[in-house]
């Protein structure tokens, strides 16, 4: 089979679909009016998802280092993104 490869809009919306799907809130970022995620006490707006892809989609790159790249000090966002992130490489292989 065929792999599947999301352009980053499709990846934006999988990354928000997804992510409702599990109970995160979606909002408004107030300061830029970007749609974003919130995973509790941290959140993450389309413009982090944007400069997140492609590197994301690889299975090798540590979540970790990616998202401290582009929203330092946001921890718990790591666990639910890597979830989310494995999610959408299972629906796309």
């Amino acid at each position: 089979m065929e792999k599947t490869i999301l352009n980053k809009n499709e990846f934006i919306r999988a990354v928000f679909r997804i992510a409702e799907k599990r109970g995160f809130k979606i909002e408004s970022n107030q300061r830029n009016g970007l749609p974003q995620i919130d995973f509790g006490h941290k959140k993450l707006h389309a413009g982090h998802l944007e400069q997140l892809y492609p590197k994301i989609l690889s299975s090798t790159q540590k979540i970790s280092i990616l998202i401290e790249q582009v929203a330092p000090g946001r921890p718990c966002t790591h666990k639910p993104m890597r979830e989310i992130r494995d999610e959408i490489l299972r629906k796309i292989q």
